[in-house]
């Protein structure tokens, strides 16, 4: 013989809070990661464009050693730009930069309105130079030249696009209404978690509820703290390994 208890409160909770309350924290989580990752997609394409922007200009520009190695250098000092700028510090460390800038450059670079522009008007600059087409300039020269510099432009398009998709993440946060809107209902939930299901559980009631609020509010939590992942926390980006990446491809 089945005996059938009828629990209205407990199946309307059931229900309503916990089906929708499960939906809200995964969206939310879903959002969070394809940021995440979206993030971590850019900052690999600024390394590959790194990579490939050295390689074409160690290749092309040997008839111009300085701006070859003034370009590159100024290369360098866009890695570390980008990875201060997303931090949102003005202050550059000189030794990051030792090898590849002098002190008057990376001050230069620091106190720039965007100091990523700048390092790419500096490279602009030297390759400019290093292909700078005169009236003495042979003609099939000069369309080589021009190629070539059409060529590098592509790379330097890429590392400011992406530079600028690091912008639009950590400038573009989830929306207020949404955030408030999840939390209360998430406070809500758990204020009537021991009310509803207080009668069935007894004392198990507080060790419940207390592991439900540390599952989903930690779930939230994991979601605040990822979804800029621009700082110095070990659950966001390791952007001194990419950086260190850029420059061991640079001195390859």
């Amino acid at each position: 013989r089945f005996v059938i208890r009828s629990d209205p409160w407990g199946s309307i909770t059931d229900l309503v809070f916990s089906t929708t309350l499960s939906f809200i924290l995964v969206f939310r989580l879903n959002r969070v990661a394809i940021r995440w990752w979206d993030t971590r997609g850019m900052w690999g394409l600024i390394v590959a464009h790194s990579r490939m922007l050295t390689d074409a200009i160690m290749t092309h520009t040997n008839h111009a050693p300085r701006n070859r190695d003034r370009a590159i250098s100024w290369l360098g000092g866009f890695l570390i730009a980008v990875k201060q700028h997303m931090r949102k510090e003005k202050n550059f460390d000189y030794d990051e930069l030792a090898g590849f800038l002098d002190k008057n450059e990376v001050n230069r670079l620091a106190s720039s309105s965007h100091p990523c522009l700048y390092a790419t008007s500096e490279i602009r600059y030297e390759l400019s130079q290093a292909f700078k087409i005169t009236n003495d300039t042979p003609s099939g020269l000069g369309i080589a030249y021009s190629s070539v510099l059409r060529m590098m432009e592509k790379s330097i398009h890429v590392l400011i696009d992406k530079m600028g998709g690091l912008e639009r993440v950590s400038s573009t946060p989830l929306p207020i209404v949404y955030v408030t809107h999840l939390r209360t209902f998430l406070l809500t939930y758990l204020l009537t978690l021991p009310w509803v299901h207080g009668h069935q559980w007894g004392w198990a009631t507080i060790p419940i509820v207390a592991l439900t609020a540390y599952a989903l509010l930690g779930v939230d939590a994991a979601a605040t703290e990822c979804e800029a992942p621009f700082k110095k926390r070990s659950n966001h980006l390791a952007m001194e390994s990419f950086c260190l990446t850029g420059f061991n491809d640079i001195e390859a």
